[in-house]
């Protein structure tokens, strides 16, 4: 037997749960490159119609009142990555 018919013998052992870990990975990366798209897109939009840069969503949890507010602002980066003012 040659070593190409030895490769076609070998039986494939397979690791669903690392198969599923790498498959949700993938998935992952796709959704966090597509909200980063749309975010900068409309980041863009918000510089040329108006000045509403942020939003703020209110939430009770436990009997607990929360509020988050997410600011955003397109920023420039020097050579040496450092924040340059917008």
């Amino acid at each position: 037997m040659n070593n190409k018919n030895q490769a076609y013998n070998i039986k494939e052992e397979r690791n669903l749960e690392l198969e599923n870990i790498v498959g949700n990975l993938m998935i992952a990366q796709y959704q966090v490159d597509k909200l980063r798209s749309r975010l900068s897109e409309r980041v863009g939009r918000y510089s040329s119609v108006n000045n509403k840069k942020s939003s703020m969503h209110v939430f009770k949890h436990n009997n607990k009142w929360y509020k988050v507010t997410t600011k955003v602002e397109e920023v420039s980066l020097n050579s040496s990555n450092n924040v340059v003012n917008p």
